[in-house]
């Protein structure tokens, strides 16, 4: 006869074999199209089971969201010093996890902009990364003056691209960008490219109004033959 402990082991890998599962289902059809007898079967128990671990299929949907925001909390908190690093260090967290990527993905389709599951959490999550940020920024990694918001929208969107469009990458590399050889080279890339951005350098105070004078004395920010 199975032990107190034993029942406890059994029912933590139960819980995670379901969670494993219904990652999977949600990743492949976002939660309005997921279905709890799929996540079932893909972890083959019982859909009773699954209401005794998880409770309805939005609770469920929100400790997969749960646990992936603590994995993202900890990689902010390991966030390498410089910036370079730090954005080379969220591509290749971020690249780790193709499954997280197209779940956040069917929310788009999915919400109609209305309010995402676990909103609270996750501002509190991106908040946290701004944070970061802005330790970085006062120990004169980051340039001052810089926005630092649209840095990091900025830093999601380098990072996240060849999980997003996948097709692209194959197009113009004709690699998969879970390749390994793909991802060694983007992080190169990143690291390089984040060098030169935390370099200061003189920047124009209003570069909308810049811009505007600019056209006003017929001035081109291109060079000759740029658009050719």
């Amino acid at each position: 006869m199975a032990g107190p402990r034993t029942t406890v082991r059994n029912l933590n890998r139960t819980r995670e074999k379901i969670l494993a599962a219904a990652l999977a289902e949600f990743s492949a059809r976002g939660f309005a199209g997921a279905r709890v007898d799929a996540i079932a079967r893909r972890a083959r128990v019982n859909k009773r089971m699954l209401y005794y671990c998880f409770g309805p299929k939005q609770d469920l949907y929100r400790e997969i969201l749960r646990r992936k925001f603590a994995e993202r909390s900890e990689w902010i908190e390991s966030m390498p010093n410089d910036f370079a690093g730090a954005l080379a260090h969220m591509y290749v967290a971020g690249s780790t996890d193709p499954d997280f990527v197209r779940l956040m993905e069917w929310e788009v389709i999915d919400s109609g902009g209305r309010k995402c599951i676990a909103e609270t959490e996750r501002r509190a999550l991106f908040e946290k990364a701004v944070a970061r940020l802005r330790a970085l920024q006062r120990q004169g990694t980051i340039p001052r003056g810089v926005n630092l918001t649209q840095l990091f929208i900025s830093m999601l969107s380098l990072a996240l691209f060849p999980l997003v469009m996948p097709q692209v990458i194959r197009l113009i590399h004709g690699m998969e960008p879970t390749d390994p050889r793909f991802m060694r080279q983007r992080a190169n890339f990143l690291r390089w490219l984040g060098d030169r951005l935390a370099k200061p350098t003189g920047r124009i105070r209003n570069p909308l109004k810049a811009s505007q004078t600019a056209v006003r004395r017929g001035q081109s920010f291109e060079r000759p033959g740029q658009l050719a």
